[in-house]
């Protein structure tokens, strides 16, 4: 068999996103990266997002630190920066703890970015996440609202499950929605190191779960004892079930997450449901 001989490197190599940045800050270098991406069959540059901070004040200009994401094969980005004008501006983002490594992005994170940028409309507080301590908050996902579909990490506020969340750029970049309200936000993750004040993981899963296993409980007596649920209850199950059936844990305390969220739906009458099916068989 005759090799094929117009093999490119994008069938060889898998496209990315690399963070890069620019020296100078300038904001021509979206043109040219516009240019670059309209001969994507030569350039390799399939897309590209550079958050902008936008003042109603003050011109349009690249953020602080001149945060620039690029989807390409590495090699097409190390072949780009040799060509002018990015050859005196375009630089690799390095991890501290590689310098001669680079710091790549999933598709997921830019797409999520993208979308919260959009909603808040250009007004976006930028900041990086590991200088905030709100960063060991609970992942979460926007179930309700214009933020709907978003996924983050909640910056918590004591005594309440509400609040802000944070969309972040792995340790690059995010941005922070306006509060979001408790029944909107839907669970996926408790943070393994809490804030201060919060406690410590164990105790909060046990505490959540506990109180998720009361309430789930208390529906199953009122069916019984009425022989359905009312309308209010029946809208309280419908909501713990979408803020909590995600929620990944382990050990013990999984098999009681499972029996209450499976406790919702025979509360509900709901028993057929693929995922009242899918709890009941994690139950012992």
């Amino acid at each position: 068999m005759i090799p094929k001989t117009n093999t490119t490197v994008e069938n060889i190599m898998p496209l990315e996103w690399l963070v890069c940045y620019s020296n100078s800050g300038d904001i021509s270098i979206l043109d040219n990266l516009k240019d670059k991406q309209e001969e994507c069959a030569t350039t390799g540059i399939h897309d590209f997002f550079v958050p902008l901070d936008v003042s109603l004040d003050a011109p349009t200009r690249l953020i602080a630190g001149n945060y620039i994401f690029i989807k390409a094969t590495k090699e097409d980005i190390l072949r780009l920066r040799q060509e002018p004008p990015f050859d005196a501006t375009l630089r690799f983002l390095h991890p501290s703890a590689d310098p001669m490594g680079c710091i790549y992005i999933t598709d997921e994170e830019i797409q999520m970015m993208r979308k919260a940028v959009g909603l808040l409309g250009g007004q976006v507080e930028y900041f990086v996440p590991t200088n905030k301590e709100i960063m060991a908050g609970d992942s979460v996902c926007i179930l309700d609202g214009k933020f709907a579909g978003l996924k983050g990490v909640l910056e918590s506020v004591k005594g309440h499950e509400g609040g802000c969340v944070i969309v972040p750029l792995g340790d690059v970049l995010a941005v922070r929605t306006p509060r979001i309200s408790a029944c909107d936000i839907q669970l996926l993750e408790l943070a393994k190191v809490s804030d201060s004040g919060a406690g410590s993981y164990t105790s909060r899963a046990y505490k959540k779960i506990n109180t998720l296993i009361s309430d789930s409980e208390n529906m199953l007596a009122e069916k019984e004892e009425r022989g359905a649920l009312s309308e209010e209850s029946a809208s309280e199950a419908r909501r713990l079930i979408k803020r909590f059936s995600q929620l990944q844990l382990n050990g013990k305390i999984r098999f009681m997450h499972a029996q209450a969220i499976y406790n919702l739906f025979v509360a509900l009458g709901d028993t057929d449901n693929e995922v009242c099916q899918r709890f009941r068989n994690m139950l012992p």
